[in-house]
């Protein structure tokens, strides 16, 4: 491996549209790049593991052989343990015997990895950094808020980052570099919709997590402020974005393996266009803005 990449890498969450990135991660890993700042929401943080252990192709593997399987994501979990996506069989079968990972490969590598998760008391996004112990917090970055149990850590209870912070170049400026890459799952000029009648719903739904329920109403309009950011950014030159192609259409909870190697293959291709990129784009003299952020 090469020396690291002195910018950020900043990975969108989408559920099994996190396969693109998977495919994006597999051609920098290839051409060996690799940055010394990742932060992964969700499935982003899924993919992110891999690609810091050097498990080339492991993420695809892992749906080409389980995104069909009722004991990877069905309503049968979610009936029998509260998780859409068995925790039990995601989180411990697969990494710890059906398809290894390589836990010592992540915990030496010098790349400093964040995953997002959003806390349930307070509402706010958190910034997990434990590399030794990372299982949790990336269960908690990926559980979908109605869908999935809250995840225990250290006494709180976390839900999927995506709900309080998307997109977190922000924070990765703040914490690593001026210069950021973003992978997202979405196509260029995507916007959530956004419904005015949707906080008083969520509060009604969840009187008892009341911070939690105005983050999920205000999601959608965090979500665009964050793409402003990101456009902005990108105009700016400080930011590189990657995109999946529009005309390729996966849903969140896609099972036709054809779509889900389509979206692979094109992150692939787009992984090694942002690898003949990058040098121009690093070139620009990038400045470290490292400052203390919260994490946990």
């Amino acid at each position: 491996m090469s020396d690291l990449i002195q910018a950020n890498l900043v990975l969108e969450g989408g559920a099994l549209r996190g396969i693109f990135t998977a495919g994006v991660l597999d051609a920098l890993d290839e051409k060996s790049l690799m940055f010394e700042f990742v932060i992964g929401v969700s499935a982003g943080a899924c993919m992110g593991v891999s690609y810091i252990s050097g498990q080339r192709g492991r993420n695809r593997e892992i749906l080409r052989r389980f995104g069909r399987d009722p004991r990877y994501f069905s309503l049968r979990n979610f009936l029998r343990e509260g998780n859409l996506f068995s925790a039990q069989f995601v989180y411990e079968e697969i990494p710890q015997k059906l398809i290894p990972f390589d836990f010592q490969a992540f915990e030496q590598s010098p790349v400093r990895f964040t995953a997002v998760a959003t806390d349930c008391a307070t509402g706010q996004a958190v910034y997990l950094q434990n590399k030794v112990n990372m299982t949790p917090a990336i269960r908690a970055s990926a559980s979908m808020p109605f869908v999935s149990k809250p995840v225990e850590l250290d006494g709180g209870l976390y839900l999927d980052g995506g709900i309080a912070d998307s997109l977190p170049v922000e924070y990765s400026m703040q914490n690593g570099h001026s210069q950021s890459v973003v992978v997202r799952t979405r196509p260029k000029g995507y916007l959530k919709k956004e419904n005015p009648h949707l906080a008083r719903l969520l509060k009604a739904v969840l009187p008892n997590n009341p911070r939690l329920a105005e983050a999920l109403g205000q999601r959608s309009a965090v979500y665009n402020r964050e793409l402003a950011l990101v456009d902005k950014l990108e105009a700016e030159g400080k930011c590189l974005v990657v995109y999946p192609p529009e005309n390729l259409k996966v849903g969140r909870l896609e099972r036709n393996w054809e779509k889900l190697d389509n979206l692979y293959q094109a992150g692939y291709q787009a992984g090694l266009h942002l690898a003949e990129k990058l040098p121009a784009f690093l070139a620009q003299e990038p400045q470290d803005l490292r400052v203390q952020g919260t994490v946990r």
